[in-house]
C-alpha cells in the first residue's frame, strides 16, 4: 500500500510540474510569436506587432517539449501501474500530452 502512495505522489508532482510549464509557456507565448491576421487587425482598427522576440520562440518550445516529454514519462508510469495494481488511470496526463504535442508541432513547423 506504501508502494502505491508514493507513487500517486510521483504522479502528482508530475502531473503538478507539467501543468505549471504549461501554464508559463501560456504566459510567454504572447511575445513568442507575430500577430498572424494582419489584413484582419487592419480593417478592425487595431495595431499590428510585426516583430517578436525569436529568443522566447526558441525557449517558448523547449518548454513546450519538456512539457510533452514530463507527460509522456508520467502517462508510461501511470500505464504500467494502472495494469499492475488497483489504481486507475488520471485523466489529465493524456490530455497535458496531447495539448503540449499539438502545441510543439504547431510551434516548430507553423511558426
Amino acid at each position: 500500500m506504501k508502494k502505491i502512495k508514493n507513487f500517486q505522489r510521483l504522479l502528482a508532482f508530475l502531473s503538478i510540474t507539467g501543468w505549471s510549464l504549461a501554464i508559463y509557456a501560456l504566459l510567454i507565448f504572447d511575445k513568442a510569436r507575430p500577430d498572424r491576421a494582419i489584413g484582419y487587425y487592419l480593417s478592425k482598427g487595431a495595431s499590428v506587432r510585426l516583430a517578436w522576440d525569436p529568443i522566447q520562440t526558441v525557449q517558448l518550445e523547449y518548454i513546450i517539449w519538456a512539457c510533452a516529454a514530463i507527460s509522456f514519462v508520467s502517462l508510461a508510469f501511470n500505464y504500467y501501474f494502472a495494469h499492475h495494481s488497483k489504481m486507475g488511470y488520471w485523466f489529465n496526463i493524456p490530455l497535458l500530452l496531447l495539448s503540449s504535442v499539438a502545441a510543439g508541432l504547431y510551434i516548430t513547423f507553423v511558426i
